[in-house]
């Protein structure tokens, strides 16, 4: 007869072997928080003066965003690499999640605003024409123009899109013909020796936009995604190690973090251990999202299972691409100041912010049922 303890012991203890879910609805939830914490990034200008230190510290959810991409994509490799048409099949799925919505950007920037900027007058005249030509932008290789790139109001957030089709480009190969156990040993070296590369490119005097900008010099967030997708696979860790492993990379990630204080992001992100403390505490969250069932039904419910987060996390992607143009438009003071020539301007500010917000998200929502959503339903003819 089993003994007592035996008789307790559920899926869900932390005593239970970890068994991958076919779906794990938590990581919606996290993507609806990176991209909160984008949203929020975005618009540090228009904060409360006592909130914009925290607003420009929150470009973390980029590096949120690169975790779990390298997390779902390594799973997705892992598990099909004996399978027929392996590079076929992926690379046609990822066309179909990625190049809908970010062709309607190329479209607005390419297309429709030199028409506008023809035909019409007054604020879309601020506009400024894309200082790089469209064909970086179809190889997507513009994350290596650094300051170029950052002179674009509509396509500047694509250098992280980029980083991460630079990364699918090689990463299914390497999951493909690699061996096994040679991948997670690799990929821990890798991750220790990112910061390594950081301080030979601050050493030769390599700026800090294009260290940010570069997959070699930021791809900590993939590498640990990728190490935690490998590692669950190969060690069948227990749920109780997923929770404590967790804990401690969420504190001592979060507690790096502020140790180096990031303050402005444009002047410390090339601190050589900022991006390996974010990949931290990212990682961690992700392993407490996988056994969050543990946490306690408050804090599962109310965050990892939240609604409004997965809503967001549904039309994440796209929203990514389309708010910071718009978030452009409201922050304008000039356009601010016209609009309302009555009232004060403390008053309109807010009250456009919550407009551009509330359009970003209908017009998010609008591509992601529609465009999006009719382009993966055609992914069964990838098999």
């Amino acid at each position: 007869m089993p003994s007592s303890s035996a008789l307790r012991m559920t899926n869900l203890d932390l005593r239970a072997d970890y068994q991958l879910p076919r779906t794990i609805p938590q990581l919606d939830r996290l993507r609806g928080l990176a991209i909160l914490l984008v949203l929020i990034c975005h618009l540090w200008r228009v904060l409360p003066p006592a909130l914009v230190e925290i607003g420009q510290l929150l470009w973390i959810g980029v590096d949120l965003f690169f975790v779990l991409s390298g997390f779902l994509i390594t799973g997705i490799l892992w598990d099909a690499r004996e399978s027929k048409g392996y590079f076929g099949r992926f690379y046609g799925r990822r066309i179909l999640r990625i190049w809908p919505a970010y062709t309607l950007v190329l479209l607005f920037a390419f297309g429709l605003v030199p028409l506008l900027k023809r035909f019409a007058s007054g604020m879309v005249l601020g506009i400024p024409t894309e200082s790089l030509g469209l064909w970086a932008y179809l190889l997507m290789i513009q994350n290596f123009f650094g300051k170029a790139l950052r002179g674009s109001l509509i396509l500047a957030v694509t250098w992280s899109l980029a980083i991460e089709e630079q990364f699918y480009f090689v990463w299914p190969a390497v999951i493909r013909f690699a061996s096994r156990r040679l991948i997670l040993p690799c990929l821990l070296g890798a991750i220790l020796l990112e910061p390594l590369l950081r301080m030979g490119a601050m050493h030769w005097g390599i700026s800090e936009i294009t260290i940010y900008d570069n997959p070699l010099t930021h791809g900590d967030g993939l590498l640990c995604g990728a190490a935690i997708a490998a590692w669950l696979r190969l060690a069948k860790p227990k749920r109780g190690l997923l929770m404590a492993m967790g804990t401690v990379l969420l504190v001592a990630g979060l507690g790096a973090f502020v140790l180096f204080d990031p303050y402005d992001v444009t002047y410390h992100y090339c601190s050589p251990f900022v991006f390996t403390a974010v990949a931290a505490l990212s990682s961690g969250l992700l392993l407490i999202a996988l056994v969050s069932e543990n946490t306690g039904r408050i804090l599962h419910r109310s965050f990892f299972m939240n609604k409004q987060l997965a809503f967001l996390g549904f039309i994440s992607y796209s929203l990514y691409l389309y708010h910071f143009f718009i978030f452009q438009v409201i922050e304008n003071l000039k356009l601010v100041a016209k609009i309302d020539q009555h009232n004060p301007l403390h008053f309109t500010q807010p009250l456009m912010v919550i407009c551009g917000v509330g359009f970003s998200i209908l017009i998010a929502w609008i591509s992601r049922v529609t465009v999006e959503r009719a382009a993966l339903s055609k992914k069964g003819i990838f098999g």
